[in-house]
């Protein structure tokens, strides 16, 4: 078992590299979470997450480990936490973010549903910070409320959204793996994953989904249900019901667009009922509503709009007279009123009394009035000339100013409705994604290597340059002489000499010995340049010398050998770079090589001929994506205006070079694609399924005698 090492522990303080450890925040799956100051930046606060002591050793963890700190070093976004440093220290992974005092939404969460006024600022934030992802091929994969940071700006007070926590995030259309999630956090985590994970697939569909469970959350305080997402406001409900849709394609396209609905909803909601809610009288009730809400003097939506308008809330009828207005209405018959001409009422009839200011005037209000009614036996007769039935001609003439009023309203609202129609023909908007068709493509390529100092790459002939090695080893070694010579009558006096003998054996003990040192030479040359040598070494002998020289008396000889060897190669790239520009030619003209996804096979030699010739095989697979023009999406946009979301949907994939499994039509309302192309947008996107790619085999060279 391996010693599992811990930070050290120095003046009361943990300490870890640059760090001094104050104390653990939290604990997550992959790691440990340490507020910290750093040293070498004036004791600053910092978070340090440590990858936890019992995966330090894992690949698997480490891996995502290193993912994370990877994709946040190339984030910049203020609603992203940034990243410090990343690096390892005492065996473990770690990475160092600013420390966040705020907490997390989860957290926040805890306490109940949030205002509205609150839900909007965070999740609009939240909806940019991941817009921003997307828009950079990244998905995140992990969204929920513990792994939003609130960060609360200590002058203004006001809180800002940071997204943490990148450890599972993939590229668009990669394969996807389950999260690596500590015992007992699974269930957390999954009420947060989009149906469609199960399949292994990553797209932006699956945050989309989170985000719908975050926003309810925030809304209610409690994880959705299908029972309990019509519990929300009719426009917030329908955002919500629209980014929980079990079908990805029934989704929002987009954290944008859905950032667009969101909006709306909250627009429609702050300038209608809310406004109405709001302005009705506090009651006891409400008052100790509002103290207890997470901001003072604010309730949250679900309270603002489930409770129904009373009878109470309505005004009360006028049941006193009213007060004249300043001008009067004239009578039909002009007279000139006497004291005798003002009908007086009797003091035993206490149902009606006016005063002198309200006689001989008449309001609009007054048709709200309670009906007061006289009877004629009670009034004394008078001598003027003012009669009761000019008084009601004088009261039926002409239109009321309350009819007026009627008649404007009427007026206004058919004006504001035939806005708010126009509005709303304008705000519908199409997104219609759609990806190129793909396909697998390969083939085996036969290619020949030339020697020569002025060979280039020729594509048509697919001839590529080989190259010769060379190398020379020399050895002296030294051996007594076995020769004789300057003897009388060839028998006497004899003196020990140099003879062939002695050259030659020496020389053969040598070259065995330099022909190797030569090989390998050539074996290194080769490597360093990224050469693969084909056939066998060619050796000679470039120098051999002895001391003293053949015949010359001496006891002992020093021979000197000199080995030469050279051999052919070529060069792996120019074979690779040769088979992909032959699998380029045979593309058709509209589609193109996807280079990333290309797999190539070593050359395997086939032969060398007598001029130095070297016949190559290699394999070469790739995907074919066909090249959508802007002509094609400008007819797709003309063609589809006008028809239900099917039959576009339907249209579009007839396309035989469009893939039928990407093509996605979303609407912003209703079932319709507008008409004005201005509002119908068409983007292309990369394929999610692509085909497997296989190399064919490649022919086996003949063995030769």
């Amino acid at each position: 078992m391996r010693e599992q090492r811990g930070p050290e522990k120095k003046g009361g303080l943990q300490r870890f590299g640059n760090y001094d450890l104050v104390r653990r925040i939290d604990v997550g799956g992959m790691g440990e979470v340490y507020l910290a100051r750093q040293r070498t930046a004036f004791d600053r606060e910092v978070a340090v997450k440590i990858i936890r002591s019992d995966l330090m050793y894992d690949v698997t963890a480490r891996r995502r480990f290193q993912r994370e700190a990877e994709v946040s070093s190339y984030i910049k976004h203020e609603h992203i936490l940034p990243l410090f440093e990343f690096g390892e220290e005492q065996g473990r992974l770690f990475l160092v973010t600013p420390y966040i005092k705020g907490g997390t939404l989860g957290q926040r969460i805890q306490q109940g549903a949030l205002a509205l006024s609150d839900v909007q600022i965070l999740f609009t934030a939240l909806l940019k910070a991941v817009a921003y992802l997307h828009k950079r091929g990244v998905i995140h994969r992990d969204l929920k409320p513990s792994n939003i940071l609130l960060d609360q700006e200590e002058d203004s007070g006001q809180v800002y959204v940071r997204l943490i926590d990148f450890g599972i995030a993939t590229q668009q259309g990669a394969s996807a793996s389950p999260p690596l999630t500590a015992a007992g956090h699974e269930m957390g985590t999954f009420a947060y994953l989009a149906p469609e994970r199960v399949n292994g697939v990553a797209a932006p569909s699956n945050d989309i989904y989170s985000l719908g469970v975050i926003l309810y959350q925030m809304l209610t305080g409690v994880l959705p249900t299908p029972e309990t997402v019509n519990v929300l406001p009719q426009p917030l409900a329908q955002v919500v019901q629209r980014c929980l849709a079990p079908d990805p394609r029934d989704r929002f396209a987009s954290a944008d667009e859905l950032l667009q609905a969101f909006e709306y909803a909250c627009r429609l909601l702050t300038s209608s009922r809310v406004s109405s809610v709001l302005a009705k009288p506090a009651t006891p009730q409400s008052q100790s509503a509002a103290a207890a809400s997470p901001l003072a003097g604010e309730v949250t939506l679900i309270e603002q709009l489930s409770e129904p308008i009373s009878n109470s809330s309505l005004p009360e009828p006028v049941s006193r007279p009213i007060r004249p207005r300043t001008q009067e209405i004239e009578p039909v018959v002009p007279v000139t009123p006497t004291p005798t001409a003002v009908p007086v009422v009797r003091a035993a009839d206490s149902r009606l009394s006016l005063s002198a200011e309200q006689q001989g005037s008449f309001s609009g209000d007054d048709y709200g009035a309670v009906t007061s009614r006289l009877n004629p036996l009670h009034e004394k007769p008078h001598s003027g000339k003012l009669a009761p039935k000019p008084r009601q001609k004088r009261q039926r003439k002409g239109p009321s100013a309350f009819v007026l009023v009627t008649i404007l309203t009427i007026v206004v609202v058919f004006i504001i409705s035939g806005l708010g129609y126009l509005l709303y023909i304008n705000s519908v908007s199409a997104t219609v994604a759609i990806g190129p068709r793909v396909q697998p493509i390969n083939s085996v390529f036969t290619l020949t290597a030339k020697p020569g100092q002025n060979v280039k790459p020729d594509v048509n002939a697919s001839i590529i340059p080989a190259y010769v090695l060379n190398s020379t080893k020399t050895s002296t070694q030294q051996a007594s002489t076995t020769g004789q010579s300057n003897c009388v009558f060839g028998i006497l006096d004899c003196q020990q000499s140099v003879s062939i003998e002695d050259i030659s054996s020496l020389a053969d003990t040598m070259r065995t010995s330099l022909k190797a040192q030569v090989d390998q030479d050539l074996r290194k040359q080769a490597s360093d340049k990224g050469y693969t040598p084909v056939g066998k070494t060619v050796y000679q002998d470039s120098n051999l010398s002895s001391n003293p020289p053949l015949g010359s008396p001496g006891k002992t000889v020093a021979v000197t050998l000199s080995e030469q060897g050279s051999i052919e190669c070529v060069k792996a790239q120019d074979s690779h770079d040769m088979a992909v520009t032959l699998l380029q030619k045979k593309l058709d003209p509209n589609y193109e090589l996807l280079s990333s996804l290309t797999q190539i096979s070593q050359p395997v030699i086939q032969g060398v001929g007598s001029n130095g010739n070297v016949t190559i095989a290699i394999a070469v697979a790739s995907i074919e994506r066909y090249k959508i023009t802007q002509n094609e999406l400008n007819d797709i946009q003309y063609h589809i205006k006008g028809m239900t979301q099917k039959q576009a949907h339907d249209f579009i994939a007839k396309s035989p070079n469009l893939d039928p499994q990407s093509i996605t039509v979303h609407l912003t309302y209703g079932d319709t694609v507008p008409n004005n192309t201005q509002q119908i947008k068409v983007t292309t996107i990369n394929p999610t399924n692509l085909p497997a790619i296989q190399l064919p085999p490649v022919p086996t060279p003949k063995a030769t005698a």
